[in-house]
């Protein structure tokens, strides 16, 4: 008689730990010896949990949302102590890690957001909610492709298109939920503006901003809530000066309290930033202390301005021969007009 519920082993190398997910999980850079493959291998204890079988239902969710801009899962499987995911390895990291480096430019924000986006609305179009939008949780590909990862807090949508999910992280809460139970696609819509809103301005200052609200350790809720209502936090005056204007009224919008006056789709967030000015897309953005500098290659030179205490220096960088100012930028008390002109000539 034909058995059909063969038990199979698979074996790896768990080589190095290179995160943890929480209390209950680690993350591990393996190797499957069958395979041949350098692999990412989540372990999670199954004393840590009431339901051990509850945590396949991420690999069930990774597996049916199939995407190019969405992390496959490679298998799920178990043993008597602990369950693993196995998905692929990508050594370039995360888009936080990225983040940590450097400002992106703006066509970097632009193309990762288009990217994760697209794999974004494909878990949509299969009545999911990913619920735990954020930079760590978008890894980007050998190709430098943003890839939406960490389906964790994702959940099916009931017949009104409505779901919870089992637990929020607070950094990146919508209003809604200090009102609501159950919440629509417009809760990743908000995280998606929120994530945007990161690339632009950097963690390091949306951290700050958080933290402002954090007294001995705990979160003053009441305040933090009134900010996110009042559209005070994150602070909509903080980006650098190159960051466009449509970039900032995208992410407005993503951020309204309501639900119903963000976009009703997060295909709608890339559509809005279709018709950015090429001169804006490739400045790069650093910030040392006091001073703020952006760069840009431009007609085989670089070209860049530095400004500190309010004076600027603007300078002509040719591949080879002698560095030259540019005089009308070089100006004490350099007006924001001044600069967005600097950014495109």
């Amino acid at each position: 008689m034909l058995n059909i519920n063969t038990v199979a082993e698979i074996e790896f190398e768990l080589r190095e730990e290179i995160g943890q997910e929480g209390r209950n999980s680690q993350v591990f850079r393996s190797y499957d010896q069958a395979l041949d493959a350098e692999l990412v291998v989540k372990r999670v204890p199954k004393n840590s949990v009431a339901d051990a079988n509850a945590l396949f239902n991420e690999a069930r969710t990774l597996y049916k949302s199939s995407h190019p801009y969405v992390v496959p899962i490679n298998y799920a499987c178990q043993d008597n102590d602990f369950i693993y995911l196995a998905m692929p390895y990508f050594p370039n990291g995360s888009l936080a890690q990225l983040m940590s480096q450097r400002f992106l430019t703006v066509r970097e924000i632009i193309r990762f957001l288009c990217q994760f986006v697209s794999g974004l609305h494909n878990i949509h179009s299969k009545g999911l909610i990913h619920f735990d939008i954020k930079p760590d949780n978008i890894l980007l590909s050998h190709r430098g492709e943003a890839l939406l990862s960490d389906f964790g807090l994702a959940k099916h949508t009931n017949s009104l298109g409505l779901a919870r999910p089992n637990q929020m992280y607070v950094k990146q809460l919508p209003p809604e939920c200090f009102a609501a139970n159950e919440y629509t696609t417009a809760f990743d819509v908000y995280q998606v503006g929120l994530t945007l809103y990161r690339m632009c301005v950097g963690s390091e200052k949306f951290n700050q901003q958080f933290m402002s609200y954090v007294v001995a350790g705990n979160l003053e809720r009441p305040q933090f809530e009134a900010a996110l209502r009042n559209e005070v936090f994150p602070n909509r005056t903080a980006y650098p000066e190159h960051i466009p204007d449509k970039v900032k009224q995208t992410i407005s919008k993503c951020l309204k309290p309501s639900p119903d006056d963000r976009f009703n789709s997060v295909l709608e967030i890339t559509n809005a930033l279709s018709t950015i000015d090429e001169k804006l897309l490739d400045w790069q953005f650093e910030l040392n202390g006091n001073q703020k500098k952006w760069s840009k290659e431009f007609d085989g030179a670089i070209k860049y301005i530095a400004i500190e205490n309010g004076n600027s220096i603007a300078k002509r960088v040719p591949s080879a021969g002698k560095e030259t100012n540019i005089n009308q930028y070089c100006i004490n008390n350099i007006g924001t007009r001044d600069l967005k002109r600097f950014f495109k000539i």
